[in-house]
């Protein structure tokens, strides 16, 4: 990873930045479209960062550079809500826009972005930036705020800026996140546990499809609209005001209701019970060290978000089944889906064979490359400089 005070020097034509912060992307191991649901989830960060370094202005004017894409943006504070240009600058411009909501900024700043948590693959390079850039402007500014305000501030961000009416698992375990394990959010109460991630003998493998998408502009948020006209239906037929979310309800009130219910409705509501459950059973495994259960579940949690979330592709829905034909202990998509990457459990001896016989079966069957990567579990945001902010 290029060095961001290098980049910040060059690009900006300033000596030092102020401040320099950086948040982690994240896999999530198991608990896909659970988080906006008030279920559960079990991410972990990665070894893969996004950094920004920043130094006040002494006018209104936000410069912000980015390595990755090499583009500059410019905007005057407070900042306006211009259309979307579906590009990093969305980020940039919600996080300070949120902040200053908050209480006037004041001046301006210098902004550069760099990193090497990859893009579009599932791993949440965005909610990375919007956290390792709120965590050094609320810095500079002096604005106190808590962890839980913080992760909140770029949730908001990313769906009033982004368009991405995304849950808060990705931006939680960007800053919460513990190096050496998994961390079990309950999205309801807000509150998390660590699980340890040590299952012997065993690598975990992400191979990224090379498929792209985008969230903002998917059926992501078809997903999440599905998902509150599942509980209002649910509401209604078992009389139930208890039920807030589908987090309140019940495989057997699914069963149940399953042939009056709308089908498309029953399907959405039926992964994300299931897969809630899956979460805990998941715990189980990691806590018992038992890694072919563990896989099993990752590979029921595949079956469930294609069929009946279906929000896998062909390319996925290979990965999976190859790996399940050679050795794999399970596999699943990772990320919102319609594109990205998997994970797959493996056999730690098994794993450089495996690597390369996917990616070959891959190329073969698609016409396209895969790239495989293995992920140490990271801990979450921190601040690398801090020299006062103005």
């Amino acid at each position: 990873m290029q060095d961001i005070r290098r980049i910040f020097a060059e690009r900006l034509g300033q000596d030092a930045p102020t401040i320099v912060s950086q948040a982690p992307g994240r896999v999530n191991l198991i608990g896909e479209h659970t988080d906006y649901n008030n279920g559960f989830v079990l991410p972990m960060a990665i070894d893969r960062w996004t950094e920004v370094a920043v130094s006040p202005r002494d006018d209104q004017t936000v410069r912000a550079y980015s390595s990755v894409f090499d583009e500059f943006v410019t905007f005057e504070m407070p900042p306006d809500a211009p259309p979307r240009s579906g590009g990093w600058r969305d980020y940039v411009v919600g996080v300070v826009t949120m902040l200053a909501r908050r209480g006037s900024l004041g001046n301006g700043f210098d902004l550069a972005i760099g990193g090497d948590v990859p893009l579009g693959g599932g791993l949440s390079s965005s909610a990375a930036l919007e956290v390792s850039l709120a965590l050094a402007l609320v810095q500079m500014y002096g604005i106190e705020m808590s962890d839980v305000a913080l992760v909140q501030l770029c949730q908001e961000a990313e769906h009033a800026f982004v368009g991405t009416h995304c849950g808060i698992m990705d931006q939680y375990v960007a800053l919460m996140a513990r190096k050496g394990t998994a961390l079990l959010l309950d999205v309801a109460a807000l509150d998390h546990r660590y699980v340890p991630l040590a299952l012997d003998g065993v690598t975990l493998l992400t191979v990224d499809s090379g498929v792209r998408r985008s969230l903002a502009q998917s059926a992501y948020n078809v997903r999440r609209q599905e998902c509150q006209d599942a509980v209002r239906w649910l509401q209604a037929a078992l009389a139930e005001p208890t039920i807030r979310s589908l987090r309140d309800v019940r495989e057997e009130d699914l069963k149940r209701v399953q042939h009056a219910m709308p089908t498309v409705l029953h399907r959405r509501a039926w992964h994300v019970v299931t897969e809630n459950a899956r979460v805990l059973q998941a715990v189980d495994a990691l806590e018992d060290h038992d890694a072919a259960r563990f896989g099993a579940l990752l590979s029921a949690s595949h079956r469930s978000l294609r069929d009946a979330y279906e929000v896998s592709v062909p390319e996925l829905d290979f990965l999976v089944s190859w790996g399940e034909d050679h050795e794999g202990l399970g596999a699943r998509l990772i990320g919102g889906g319609f594109g990205g990457a998997t994970l797959h459990v493996v056999p730690a001896q098994e794993a450089d064979a495996y690597a390369e016989g996917i990616t070959r079966a891959y190329a073969a069957a698609w016409n396209q490359e895969a790239t495989v990567a293995r992920y140490r579990p990271g801990p979450g945001a921190k601040q690398l400089l801090s020299r006062g902010g103005g």
